[in-house]
């Protein structure tokens, strides 16, 4: 066996658990194990939060930094097919937060006004095969900046509103509301996207 055989070899013996227990050792090949395999899925949350794609590069790489830093307190020690997704979570949710930081930082979020808690009906937004996830995607990006995170963080990344709360200083009473206006909001695009298609048909 030659030494790429070798190699090749060993590549497909990789696992995340052996990766992440490299990683906890400091070496390199579990470090760009994970950088790999999870790159494109940390750069789709945290695109939905900044829009320069430069921004959520930077980002990206730093939310990196911050797991390779946090990962002792991860627990790694499950079984395979809970490991996968309780990993990606976990990360999930610091890349989350990381977003949440560089807009706070920046302060691209505009300012809170007076909301009452429970004046607003919550609609449904209902997904439908006529749109796709591009399409989706511009409906979310067509949100006002706090809307648009606090939807991310509630519906995409299952925060709680206690929790987007504490993360944004704001009353959950407040997050509550923000969420109403954001499904309002995308019901209204929704369908004036579902009419401008159904009159080109």
């Amino acid at each position: 066996m030659n030494i790429i055989q070798t190699y090749l070899k060993k590549q497909k013996q990789v696992t995340l658990k052996s990766a992440l227990e490299d990683c906890l050792r400091n070496r390199e090949q579990g470090k760009a194990f994970v950088y790999k395999k999870y790159y494109g899925y940390l750069m789709a949350i945290i695109i939905r939060y900044v829009k320069s794609d430069v921004d959520a590069e930077e980002l990206t790489n730093e939310s990196f930094i911050r797991i390779f830093r946090r990962l002792d307190s991860f627990n790694h020690l499950v079984e395979d097919d809970v490991l996968e997704k309780s990993f990606r979570s976990w990360i999930g949710r610091i890349a989350a937060n990381i977003s949440i930081d560089f807009l706070r930082s920046k302060k691209e979020m505009t300012s809170l006004e007076d909301v009452a808690e429970g004046s607003l009906d919550v609609p449904r937004v209902y997904n439908s095969s006529n749109l796709e996830v591009d399409d989706i995607m511009k409906l979310l990006d067509s949100l006002p900046e706090l809307q648009r995170v606090i939807f991310n963080l509630y519906e995409i990344e299952g925060f709680s509103h206690d929790e987007i709360a504490k993360q944004l200083h704001i009353p959950d009473s407040t997050s509550r509301t923000y969420l109403t206006r954001a499904k309002q909001k995308l019901r209204m695009l929704y369908l004036e996207q579902h009419k401008i298609r159904q009159e080109f048909k």
